[in-house]
């Protein structure tokens, strides 16, 4: 079982940031977001198979489902598709997580009003944008987003709480902090962010482009979603982000006096934006992803100062956002 579940392949990294100020809108509901039910499709296939099912599904899904047989069961052969579908959730344990994940999110009603919210606010500061098809599927554990043109798949069996059974043996417990189902809409609004508005600057070679990098994503989730607690846009505990706020000035102080800000070394980089039980760098009482809640804390420093716009501030470079915030706790 391990091998067939170990893995969360996720595009989306971590979620990062600490703390950020978050400004209340009014808006208008706008268009309604309707999550395809592709998990509960293909379970009724399982449940029965026909002939007749797989053409459905074929005509249903002609993206979305050759994309989940290539990354979550490594099967690119349409003749051979439905074969491997029904091998791959044979098993007894994935069978139950299959089951459960179903019970869970027998309604999704919830996730959808938010995301519709969220939705209107992306059209408000994003002209032209909108939110793509969204949709939600089952993988074992193996990838939690899939992201196609115009469409994003969760898998939901990484949301069923962080004391879920069967997450015990394979996820330690920061990465089960945030497999809650309360971080559902965030990380489909994540997905997007990453894949179609706020690209690039990540893959430059510095601390520093990464930390704004991540810290543009956490504050343009702060605006599309503006009604959540900023602890639920990073995904900490109120513990967490108390540690943020009483250490920040020894957070930066550290940053700049060993020379990490704009440190290129691979190893610097991922120890401060990666997930982790804490940032090894700062001290093993802090919780992890310091460079990004950092990066978070620059960016509303500069979004203040400047009163700029979302749009503004995504195509402003690290620098710039360095240089004009005049960070300085």
């Amino acid at each position: 079982m391990r091998n067939i579940v170990y893995a969360l392949g996720l595009i989306i990294i971590s979620f990062i940031g600490c703390s950020g100020t978050t400004v209340k809108k009014e808006y208008d509901p706008g268009k309604t977001i309707s999550i395809k039910r592709f998990d509960k499709d293909i379970y009724d296939y399982l449940k029965q198979p026909e002939a007749s099912k797989e053409t459905a599904l074929k005509e249903k899904y002609p993206v979305l489902l050759p994309a989940f047989g290539r990354i979550a069961m490594d099967n690119s052969d349409p003749s051979t598709f439905f074969t491997s579908l029904r091998e791959y959730f044979s098993h007894s344990t994935l069978n139950k997580i299959y089951q459960d994940a179903l019970t869970t999110f027998s309604d999704v009603s919830e996730y959808e009003k938010e995301l519709s919210s969220a939705n209107a606010l992306v059209s408000e500061y994003f002209s032209g944008k909108s939110l793509p098809e969204l949709a939600m599927h089952v993988s074992g554990f193996r990838e939690n987003v899939i992201i196609l043109s115009n469409l994003i798949s969760i898998s939901t069996d990484k949301y069923l709480g962080d004391n879920y059974q069967a997450y015990l043996d394979f996820f330690q417990p920061f990465e089960r902090q945030q497999m809650q189902s309360k971080y559902i809409a965030r990380d489909y609004i994540k997905a997007w962010l990453m894949s179609d508005i706020i690209k690039g600057e990540v893959h430059e070679q510095s601390l520093l482009s990464s930390m704004i990098y991540e810290g543009k994503i956490l504050y343009a989730l702060s605006q599309l979603l503006p009604d959540r607690d900023a602890n639920d846009i990073i995904g900490y505990t109120p513990q967490q982000s108390a540690w943020c706020t009483n250490n920040e000035k020894n957070v930066w102080q550290k940053l700049v006096k060993d020379n990490y800000l704009f440190s290129t070394d691979h190893m610097v980089i991922t120890r401060f934006i990666n997930d982790a039980p804490y940032t090894g760098l700062i001290s093993q009482e802090s919780p992890g992803r310091i460079g990004v809640w950092t990066g978070w804390q620059i960016v509303n420093k500069y979004a203040k100062r400047k009163n700029a716009s979302l749009e503004e501030i995504i195509t402003t470079d690290a620098q710039t956002i360095l240089k004009e915030a005049k960070y300085n706790p």
